[in-house]
């Protein structure tokens, strides 16, 4: 094998995203999620860093973008395995989260704020994404339509997202 044909291997990107419920209401944070960076409400969390194990980096991220000191996950609540140009094989995984205290005081500079909703305006929210692998996931596991712990395999090519398979 020649230094041509070896491939340099793409850095794997591997998101978290927690899912707190006060209530009948769920956690929306404010960021800049669509198309030409308008301003959305989507669930908190973000990339996990080297050396971070999930859990760890959860806590990091919900406490970052929403203030919220928070327990481990009680559940997962479903997996996305996401194929894209930018982003080859990128994994996200989203938890229930049972125990978390504290006040909403954003401390991300990305977000613009956090707040709780009841579950249809969160519902509706969420459906304004402007991504299907953004959009799709959240709602079929918040609305009870799809079972707890589901997997979302996506292929993005451009500006189209394609469902390649879920179980």
């Amino acid at each position: 094998m020649t230094a041509e044909d070896a491939k340099t291997p793409e850095p794997r990107v591997q998101l978290v995203i927690g899912i707190i419920r006060q209530g009948n209401e769920i956690l929306l944070v404010r960021e800049g999620l669509g198309a030409d960076g308008e301003m959305r409400w989507s669930l908190p969390g973000g990339g996990v860093e080297d050396g971070e194990l999930m859990h760890e980096a959860l806590r990091r991220e919900l406490r970052e973008e929403t203030g919220l000191l928070v327990g481990d996950p009680v559940r997962t609540a479903f997996l996305m395995h996401i194929d894209s140009e930018r982003h080859p094989s990128a994994v996200a995984a989203a938890f229930e989260i049972g125990k978390w205290a504290g006040e909403l005081a954003p401390q991300d500079d990305d977000i613009e704020q956090a707040a709780f909703f009841p579950l249809p305006d969160a519902l509706k929210l969420i459906g304004e994404l402007d991504s299907a692998t953004q959009r799709e996931p959240i709602i079929g596991y918040l609305s009870g339509t799809v079972a707890p712990g589901t997997t979302w395999l996506y292929r993005n090519r451009g500006m189209e997202e394609t469902l390649v398979g879920r179980w």
